[in-house]
């Protein structure tokens, strides 16, 4: 069955793959919208940087926001010549997307399993960039169905399972205080990314903390994320926060995966944890996501 992002009868949630969207003719999706989105929802959810980077410089220290907007709009206005990158998050929150991302998700959750499509999180980010710039090495905290708008666009992506790209310990970390805390790309890794050749109209399906980085062609580019959490991306996220725990505590906790069994019987210690501090606090415990 096709649909705005043509996932096909083979999607799996965990592993990467290539897929075809039919967004680039949306009004919303122009360069142009995207710019317009840029200028008007909270500063607080654009976050930009103008000037040169590489793949190896720290994403979480690389970007800033601008209350005034007067640096973001001369970004904007100047993709065509510097080295920009504007990235839009929370676009939920704007009531002309909001919509067109309702009809998105409710596509997609036919091909999950049953337990996961009352999604714990869903929203967009988008992302603008000048010619022959580059996005930084990182990773996302949600599953990330990104959809190519405009220009060339060359993008690496690795298994969110090869711990030779990123380690244990630098995973705990990212999903117990939301960021890497140092750089941590390394050239040697580069031969094991996948790489993919997008042009508008391509879509590339990233698992949850799937290591990416991209380089673009000799024209602006325009990309937007459909992002998602599900039940199964949460309990991997809670079985890290555990082990960040467990690590900070001097202990040397087996890796996420190791042992479904530990796994979950970690992510049940924590959350009745969780229950008996929000009940002594006059609370209910929610299970919820919440990255920025």
């Amino acid at each position: 069955m096709k649909g705005i992002v043509e996932l096909g009868d083979t999607f799996d949630q965990m592993k990467v793959q290539r897929l075809r969207h039919q967004l680039a003719g949306h009004p919303l999706m122009t360069t142009q919208s995207l710019a317009d989105l840029a200028l008007r929802i909270d500063p607080e959810f654009v976050r930009f940087h103008d000037g040169e980077r590489s793949v190896a410089t720290n994403m979480s220290t690389l970007l800033h926001t601008d209350p005034t907007r007067d640096s973001l709009r001369k970004a904007i206005a100047n993709l065509h010549k510097a080295k920009a990158f504007v990235q839009l998050i929370n676009i939920r929150s704007d009531p002309d997307y909001r919509a067109l991302l309702d009809e998105l998700h409710a596509e997609l959750l036919p091909h999950l399993p049953a337990r996961d499509r009352a999604l714990i999180n869903r929203d967009a980010s988008a992302f603008l960039a000048s010619p022959r710039s580059v996005t930084p090495f990182h990773l996302d905290h949600e599953q990330n169905f990104l959809c190519h708008l405009r220009g060339p666009k060359t993008f690496y992506v690795w298994d969110h399972h090869d711990r030779n790209v990123i380690s244990e310990g630098a995973l705990e970390t990212f999903y117990r205080v939301g960021k890497l805390r140092d750089s941590i790309y390394q050239p040697d890794v580069e031969p094991r990314a996948h790489v993919f050749e997008l042009q508008p109209g391509d879509c590339i399906y990233m698992p949850m903390g799937s290591p990416h980085a991209a380089v673009t062609g000799d024209d602006i580019t325009a990309t937007f994320s459909l992002l998602m959490n599900t039940r199964s991306s949460y309990d991997l996220v809670e079985t890290y926060r555990v082990n960040h725990v467990l690590r900070r505590f001097g202990l040397t906790p087996k890796p996420v995966g190791d042992s479904p069994v530990r796994d979950s019987l970690k992510r049940h210690t924590l959350e009745a944890a969780r229950v008996v501090r929000d009940l002594t606090r006059g609370r209910s415990y929610e299970r919820r996501l919440h990255w920025y």
